[in-house]
């Protein structure tokens, strides 16, 4: 009867080391499909992210290109403005010349 009690023991020593070497498989298993899938959503959140900049980045750069052409526009009118300005006043200034020259 001792030795009956002793191996249901053992047995139950046994089954319990199974149980608890499956439950530490299952959760090493667990933990490294989580660890995987958190490496792949940085991985895919980073991807996004520097998709993300790049469009920002053309973007940006469009503008700015937009910006600069206005500014080359607003540019040579006024140059265009200036030129008409002192060609319309060249006249008055010759004959202030020839008026201080004479008189």
């Amino acid at each position: 009867m001792l030795q009956e009690t002793m191996k249901k023991i053992t047995d139950a020593e046994s089954e319990a080391d199974e149980i608890i070497r499956k439950a530490k498989e299952e959760a090493d298993y667990t933990v490294a499909a989580a660890k995987k899938e958190a490496a792949d959503m940085i991985a895919a959140a980073g991807s996004a992210s520097r998709e993300s900049m790049k469009s920002a980045e053309g973007a940006s750069r469009s503008e700015e290109e937009k910006l600069t052409v206005k500014a080359m526009d607003i540019a040579t009118a006024e140059i265009a403005h200036l030129r008409e300005r002192a060609a319309s006043m060249e006249g008055e200034v010759t004959s202030m010349i020839i008026a201080e020259l004479v008189g």
